[in-house]
């Protein structure tokens, strides 16, 4: 990783396009997370590996936590230090699968919905709220342009 930046983590705001309405993947945060960061939904991310790049890192984490290889949309990714994401859209029939951590054998998420923007960024994380509002304009611009 570049050592001139304060960017140790990285992900997707992964979402599908459900009849020209965008829901994003609101990975359920588990318990001590969500009273920490007083929200319900988390997104896949996690810290960038040696010898990985941030984008590596974020498909990565996306397959690991959710089981899904999104398309991205934005070649540019919104950054909020030490995160970075990038806003990646996935098949409306896409499957999710949450399997444990492959290094700690635990499941890092209860669970996941698909919910739109509005919840997303009334109920995620409180740290990802800066990144999903973010994130919200350049879903929409997507969704126009391939729903014409």
């Amino acid at each position: 990783m570049n050592n001139k930046t304060n960017i140790t983590a990285s992900g997707i705001i992964v979402f599908r396009n459900k009849n020209n309405n965008p829901e994003l993947l609101g990975l359920v945060a588990l318990p001590r997370h969500r009273k920490r960061s007083k929200g319900m939904y988390d997104i896949p991310k996690g810290r960038i590996d040696d010898g990985e790049t941030a984008k590596q890192s974020a498909f990565r984490e996306c397959l690991e936590e959710s089981g899904l290889t999104p398309k991205l949309i934005n070649a540019e990714p919104v950054t909020d230090e030490p995160l970075i994401l990038w806003i990646g859209e996935v098949s409306s029939d896409d499957e999710v699968i949450l399997e444990p951590n492959p290094y700690t054998g635990k499941y890092e998420h209860e669970g996941y919905v698909w919910v739109g923007i509005k919840e997303m960024k009334n109920s995620c994380l409180n740290y990802l709220r800066p990144a999903i509002i973010k994130a919200e304009k350049e879903i929409w611009n997507h969704i126009r342009i391939w729903s014409k």
